[in-house]
């Protein structure tokens, strides 16, 4: 008998857990001018999205992020000024245990720019 008791008491709690984490996902406000557009293999639950929300945001330069689950994307708002380089976000994203299948530059002056006296330096 209890551990019937315990065993629905565990079912609830992930249930709770799961549907919680889908409102946190759902919650999340469009961007509406994003700064880039990444494209994500894989994603394919709240459970992945919440993922790559994390490593994402200990990047210091995005100000915002959006995940659409159902087109599996993430914009980026970056902070004014700031800058973020495409292996940098590639890097997050494969952390977070997911390819990157685009990166998409909707505002140039997220693009990092090469230095002209070197071509390999970033600045």
């Amino acid at each position: 008998m209890t551990r019937s008791f315990a065993l629905t008491g565990l079912l609830a709690v992930l249930l709770l857990m799961f549907g919680l984490n889908q409102q946190a996902v759902a919650q999340q406000q469009e961007i509406e001018k994003p700064d880039i557009r990444v494209g994500v293999d894989g994603m394919a639950c709240p459970f992945c999205a919440y993922g790559i929300e994390k490593k994402l945001k200990n990047i210091d330069s995005i100000e915002k992020l959006y995940v659409n689950i159902k087109e599996g994307t993430v914009d980026l708002k970056l902070k004014k000024g700031a800058t973020l380089s495409e292996e940098r976000i590639r890097e997050a994203v494969k952390k977070a245990g997911f390819d990157t299948r685009s990166i998409k530059y909707l505002n140039e002056a997220a693009k990092p720019k090469l230095n002209p006296d070197r071509s390999d330096e970033l600045f």
